[in-house]
């Protein structure tokens, strides 16, 4: 997915959709509140959600792995490349999402289980 670019869907489940339509949304530069309207109002996001949706980095870039999904729930797996707002600093990184979707297509979880971050060298 990249900014400004169009983002083809091929789900076949509610939860497939909610999360690559969130993080279109994301790169495409949708803040912390626009993002928000995607979540039941008791998700269970957990501190650790809020990193990648957070202000703090502006996400360039998102590959995500084949979604791993039954019924509402899913595993999602990728790598993500952003840019620290504060500093300009690039980081580029693998995350694992445990991610839940209720039956009106809400995100009820959003569990970031791993995320880690490095800078890349010079290109």
């Amino acid at each position: 997915m990249h900014p400004g670019g169009a983002v083809e869907i091929r789900a076949e489940s509610g939860i497939r959709v909610a999360v690559v339509e969130l993080l279109a949304a994301r790169v495409a530069g949708a803040s912390p509140r626009e993002l928000a309207r995607r979540f039941d109002a008791d998700a269970d996001t957990g501190f650790e959600g809020v990193a990648l949706l957070g202000e703090a980095l502006a996400v360039e870039h998102v590959d995500l792995d084949p979604i791993r999904a039954e019924r509402d729930r899913a595993v999602v797996t990728g790598t993500c490349r952003a840019r620290a707002r504060a500093t300009g600093l690039v980081l580029a990184g693998e995350f694992v999402l445990d991610v839940a979707v209720g039956s009106d297509g809400l995100i009820t979880r959003w569990r970031v289980l791993e995320e880690r971050w490095t800078v890349p060298g010079p290109t």
